[in-house]
């Protein structure tokens, strides 16, 4: 594997990269994100496979006509391999929830790059792609995030580049390409450090925390946590949302602390959503086994894709069914939205471009379905929006949402 990427086109004619690119796999999210860690002599060409790829994203109206022969190709392509993926929006029909499905023709494009397209969408990138961006675009959010130390000392996660430093208690903390690593073997101090990673709007992070648990935090979001897990159990401290992959330890649990709510857990994958703008708490199981508790005593114990639903204001909560490749969604490169309000899709479009939302006028009280890579620029990704019938403005970092 390893001598099998040299080049960008190595990249571009693989179809599980592509599938990574296109964020329909989790599985593939995960194994190029390991392999680009194991691999960092590789990230030149590995970044501009990526930048490639999102470039003829951007162009797909431009190049609709060039790349219409191909279309069926990509049919056949992306049915033997995921499943269906919708690329907009669309309102429901009158008395049913519909969905539309369409193929981009990025994907065409990317899936032609193995015979020749690459030279030529190099070339579209250098002469044509920057021209069609607005001049004022917003990009998509990055991996950034800001690490307080125990003694309140801020190191920005921002830049580019391997680095590797240490706490006070000799905890070895290892910076990748937008995550950390957390090492305690030589924590020789009692005293318990705690240190807390927090991503602004716009950005998005990655942990391992001291026990082997990994963390992806979501933008707008926080997370605090020891620098060792000493006693009877392990816990941790949530604003926002994350998914976590908890490494098994029955003799110590694993909490995640939300304001007044717990989870408890064995070792398992869930995510956790606790904004501050949201009206519930989601509780998303994934693998494994949690218990949500309340302050008054109440528990519920979810079994894999049930989802536990804290309402604030409300002494109670309700479990269902959960569809949780659009909770986990935003982890693999995409907005997924299943029959969702307007204020829910633009509450997560705000966070990840660091931008205001307001209405003039009522809000639509339409349901909408349809996906959103997460690496269009803010224009890309208000444009599926208005194939719905949304009417937008755009001033500065303020999106005005109009009557319609």
């Amino acid at each position: 594997m390893e001598n099998a990427f040299i080049s960008t086109e190595d990249f571009l004619q693989d179809d599980s990269f592509l599938r990574y690119c296109m964020g329909v796999s989790e599985e593939d999210t995960r194994h190029w994100e390991d392999w680009i860690r194991e691999n960092p002599d590789r990230q030149v060409p590995f970044e501009q496979a990526r930048k490639i790829f999102d470039a003829i994203n951007g162009q797909q109206g431009q190049l609709h006509a060039a790349v219409g022969q191909f279309r069926l190709l990509l049919r056949e392509h992306v049915a033997n391999t995921t499943a269906q993926a919708p690329a907009a929006l669309t309102p429901p029909a009158r008395g049913q929830q519909r969905r539309l499905y369409w193929w981009s023709a990025a994907a065409v494009l990317v899936l032609v790059a193995a015979t020749g397209w690459y030279q030529y969408s190099r070339y579209r990138e250098q002469q044509h792609f920057t021209a069609a961006r607005p001049a004022h675009d917003v990009l998509p959010g990055t991996t950034k995030a800001m690490l307080t130390l125990a003694d309140g000392t801020s190191v920005p996660l921002d830049s580019a580049g391997s680095s590797q430093f240490e706490e006070k208690d000799g905890t070895r903390i290892s910076k990748g390409q937008g995550s950390l690593v957390y090492d305690h073997s030589g924590n020789t101090e009692e005293k318990i450090l705690f240190n807390t990673l927090a991503t602004p709007r716009g950005g998005e992070y990655q942990i391992t925390l001291p026990d082997g648990s990994r963390v992806w935090l979501n933008a707008a979001s926080s997370l605090r946590f020891p620098t060792r897990f000493a006693g009877n159990d392990r816990t941790v401290y949530l604003n926002g949302e994350a998914y976590f992959e908890i490494s098994p330890n029955a003799q110590q649990p694993f909490h995640v602390q939300l304001s007044d709510n717990q989870i408890t857990v064995l070792g398992t994958s869930f995510n956790v959503m606790n904004y501050a703008d949201e009206n519930n708490i989601t509780t998303t199981l994934v693998t494994g086994k949690v218990m949500v508790s309340r302050p008054d005593g109440q528990q519920a114990v979810l079994a894999p894709s049930q989802q536990a639903v804290i309402t604030k204001g409300q002494n109670r909560i309700t479990v269902s069914e959960a569809d949780v490749d659009k909770t986990i969604a935003w982890k693999t490169g995409m907005f997924e939205f299943e029959d969702d309000n307007l204020p829910a899709i633009m509450r997560q479009i705000a966070r990840w471009y660091d931008v205001e939302v307001v209405y003039n006028g009522n809000i639509p009280d339409q349901h909408y379905s349809g996906s959103i890579r997460k690496t269009s620029t803010l224009s890309q990704a208000l444009r599926i929006l208005q194939t719905a019938g949304i009417q937008y403005s755009i001033t500065n970092k303020t999106i005005t949402i109009k009557s319609f």
